[in-house]
């Protein structure tokens, strides 16, 4: 063999090497970079809730999914799912009664949301364990954030008003009070929710003087509902194994983010695009890095669904669709991954480490630790982060659901400053490379995660 070729075949089988070693390492920077810089890109205007960028966000990672070979859970044989729904909202601004006493929305209180017109229920100072069915609990000053959360059968829920309440008590008060949505021709499960109602510090004082046992009611004059729509992208890589196919692992992020608006406070701003590189694009590349990755190896043995929720930031409309219409029974789903906000790291916690919403309330995520996760508990527990994303939605309907993330409470959430500027690539690339081990092992395994005593929400 002469030099000549003896060098080709060393360049050829280092091509060869390297080749090999990109295909099993599928998760690289570039191509993180690549899907992030389009997904929080000025083009997609900040991917606003129910918007026609929203809509191309989600055909751009159906386009992916096909790419990847998984198969379709959209429309007509496609991967995104199309969502109509009605909204309903209140005329007017609705008052709290109780007795000879009478406090109006965008005055004394501010009433978050309404599932009806008109809530009512006997007032009763919330005990922890005690019952709230029914009841128009009181909810003490300093009352924590899981405590408020974790009222959910009362008819109104009661809550002072915070220093960040006050502070945006008049835009708060501009906006029409909600009555929820419905999917258009599609039955819906959801239970009624409690009317929140916040007091400002008067108005507090005067309710938490009434006796206990007083009707408290909150109402108001229903608007003509109005329709619109939201988007998801959803694919399935089909387990091999037919005694395990019919279990799912569901990977999830939402794709809206907050769109293209003033800034808060109406101040006027060269940039009013919320890129939402961070919150959430980035999330949805490391389910479509997942995915890529996924789908690239061997076949796992649970099935795999890669979702990508629509209207996140406006009430979690596309999760709640998906949950309602899911393409398996909830009860086959044995895990829920959320990614949200993994785009740079969190001080809070080891470099090169991600933590999880809720660790200490399930086996997942300990089990997911010992096959390499660099999982840690969530760090910020009073920020109640595991309420806050589209994790809860399934979680309250008994799957074991958390989310994934590395977000620092840093300035940039919900402003148009959270742009790929910022992005730690490196960070991002290692974080999502470090969960494809462990989420494989999982999708082959025979483990089904549990909730720990006492911690199902």
């Amino acid at each position: 063999m002469g030099v000549g070729c003896w060098t080709l075949g060393i360049v050829c089988a280092l091509l060869v090497s390297v080749g090999a070693a990109a295909e099993r390492d599928t998760v690289t920077e570039i191509s993180v970079r690549s899907h992030l810089e389009f997904l929080a890109s000025d083009a997609l205007n900040g991917r606003g809730s129910g918007t026609r960028d929203e809509w191309l966000a989600a055909e751009y990672i159906g386009s992916q999914l096909r790419l990847w070979g998984l198969e379709p859970l959209g429309d007509n044989g496609g991967y995104v799912q199309t969502i109509d729904i009605e909204r309903r909202q209140l005329a007017g601004p609705p008052v709290l009664t109780f007795g000879t006493g009478r406090f109006t929305h965008g005055t004394e209180i501010l009433v978050g949301s309404m599932s009806a017109i008109r809530h009512s229920g006997a007032l009763v100072r919330f005990m922890q364990g005690a019952a709230t069915t029914g009841a128009a609990v009181l909810m003490p000053e300093g009352a924590t954030p899981a405590q408020v959360t974790a009222v959910t059968d009362a008819a109104i829920l009661i809550v002072p008003a915070t220093a960040q309440a006050r502070a945006q008590w008049p835009v708060a008060a501009s906006r029409p009070v909600s009555l929820g949505t419905r999917f258009v021709a599609v039955p819906s499960t959801e239970t009624a929710r409690p009317a929140r109602v916040t007091l400002d510090k008067s108005a507090y004082a005067t309710v938490a003087a009434l006796p206990e046992g007083t009707t408290v009611s909150v109402e108001g004059q229903a608007a003509a509902p109005t329709r619109t729509q939201t988007w998801n992208a959803v694919g399935l890589l089909k387990g091999r194994d037919s005694q395990r196919a019919s279990e799912a692992i569901l990977l999830s992020a939402h794709l809206d983010h907050l769109g293209n608006r003033p800034p808060r406070g109406g101040a006027a701003a060269a940039d009013t695009v919320y890129n939402g590189a961070d919150d959430d694009a980035s999330g949805c590349v490391a389910v479509m890095e997942l995915a890529r990755a996924i789908a690239t190896g061997k076949r796992p043995r649970r099935t795999v669904i890669f979702a990508f929720f629509g209207s996140e930031e406006a009430g979690g409309h596309g999760s709640r669709y998906f949950a309602e219409k899911s393409p398996v029974p909830l009860t086959q789903i044995v895990a829920n991954l959320q990614f949200e906000m993994i785009g740079r790291p969190d001080a809070a916690v080891p470099p090169q480490t991600l933590w999880l919403t809720g660790y200490e309330r399930s086996d997942l995520g300990p089990s997911l630790a010992k096959r390499g996760a660099r999982l840690v508990q969530d760090p910020h527990p009073a920020q109640n982060f595991f309420f806050r994303s589209d994790n809860i939605r399934f979680a309250r309907l008994g799957v074991v659901a958390h989310t994934v993330s590395s977000y620092g409470l840093h300035k940039e959430y919900h402003t148009p400053r959270d742009e790929t500027r910022f992005v730690d690539y490196r960070h991002m690339t290692n974080a999502i490379r470090s969960m494809v081990k462990p989420i494989e092992w999982l999708a082959n395994s025979k483990f089904r995660p549990e909730w720990l005593p006492g911690q199902k929400p």
